[in-house]
This record gives structure tokens, sequence and C-alpha cells, in this order.
């Protein structure tokens, strides 16, 4: 199992009361696997998936990474697991201006020690970026800067990758194409998929659906 969760609590200070945000939630994902999260606003999806890949603290219950429990590791430890067995993409791109395509899909996996010249080939050729690689990131639409931040993601060859609206930025054509590719690679890989989004098409896509409510799923 690549991510298991279990039970897991998480609140944050109010001015008179703690605000619960997750109230007991339990999940698993497997390699190969896809999983959506849905849920309104405020709902608490974004805490979770960020629990999930070790960039915060949960207050009960356990998560485990490729079957490390998060709750004994320190700040160092939890570093060193995300970049040995998580990738990222944000609706926001994140890509840095100075550095052209090649260097942006490269950087995480040469950081790494784990830049792979073969598979970031693939990548690049299948998200149909190969021809943009001299390019800066303000040179490229929405919807290719999209695709070489799931590029860079997958480049480092990750067992978990955690995506947070990824194509919340995109029209519904350039939503749905981004999204057929990155299923497509994340296939490939063998990398499970956990997905946090408001759409309920771009969650019928993946293999299984999850809605969160009030910090609970259901």
């Amino acid at each position: 199992m690549v991510l298991t969760v279990r039970n897991v609590t998480k609140a944050y200070p109010g001015q008179t009361q703690d605000i619960a945000v997750l109230r007991g939630v339990s999940l698993d994902l497997a390699a190969g696997q896809s999983l959506a999260l849905t849920g309104d606003s405020g709902s608490g999806k974004s805490t979770l998936l960020h629990l999930a890949g070790a960039l915060d603290t949960f207050d009960s219950g356990e998560i485990e990474i490729c079957g490390t429990p998060l709750s004994g590791l320190n700040d160092t430890r939890r570093a060193a697991l995300r970049r040995r067995d998580v990738s990222l993409v944000f609706q926001q791109f994140n890509l840095i201006p100075s550095l052209d395509i090649q260097q942006n899909i490269s950087l995480h996996a040469r950081l790494g020690n784990r830049w792979d010249a073969d598979w970031g080939r693939h990548l690049s050729e299948r998200l149909g970026l190969a021809k943009l690689l001299d390019r800066y990131p303000e040179q490229l639409s929405g919807g290719q800067q999209q695709r070489v931040a799931i590029a860079r993601a997958l480049a480092v060859r990750p067992k978990l990758l955690l995506a947070d609206e990824p194509t919340g930025n995109l029209d519904e054509t350039a939503s749905s194409a981004v999204m057929e590719l990155m299923l497509a690679l994340v296939s490939e890989s063998g990398a499970a998929l956990f997905l946090v989004t408001h759409s309920a098409a771009i969650a019928q896509m993946l293999d299984r659906q999850l809605h969160l409510k009030h910090g609970q799923t259901g």
C-alpha cells in the first residue's frame, strides 16, 4: 500500500476554540491506483492532501507512506521521505521563470540525483513538450505550463503523486486533455495518484472517488 490514512484528525486554533477540519478520516491507496477527493470549499480537501504529502502534521490517527508511519518522523526525515517517494502538482504551475523548460522538468530529479534522461525525454514527447524545451515558462500557454509541471513531478518517478486542483486554471478542453495525459503517464510509471478536485467530470476519470464533508468521508 502506497498511502494509508487511519482515523486522522486535524484542527486549527480559533479565537475561542479549535476548529476541527478533519474528523477521523481513513483511506487506502495502492500502487497504480488513482483516487479523486471531492468536497465543498473548506471541507478539508487540501488539508488532507498536505497531510498525505508529509507537508503538515496531524493531531491524531496515523498516515503511512510506503509503510513508513509519519507520526514518528522529524522534519528532516519527513523531507527525505518527500524527496524519495512523493511528488506534487498544484493549480499554480510554480515553474521557475529563469529556467528553460528542459531545466524546469529536470530540476527536482537532478537535485535528488534521480534524473533519467530517457524517461525525461519520454515524458516530454508524451506531453507534447519535445519542441518547447528551449523556451521559457512565459512563452508557453497555461495548458503547456501545466504539462511541464506534470513532467517535472513524474521525472523523479515518485511512488505517490499528489495533485491539488491540477487543471483548475485551464478551460474544459485543455483540462480534459491534460488529465488524460497525466493519467496515462501515472499508469506507465506505476505511481499512485491522489487528486483533489471540485470537478465531478475530472473525478469520474479516476479509478475511485471519495467525498469529504464536514471533515469526514462518505
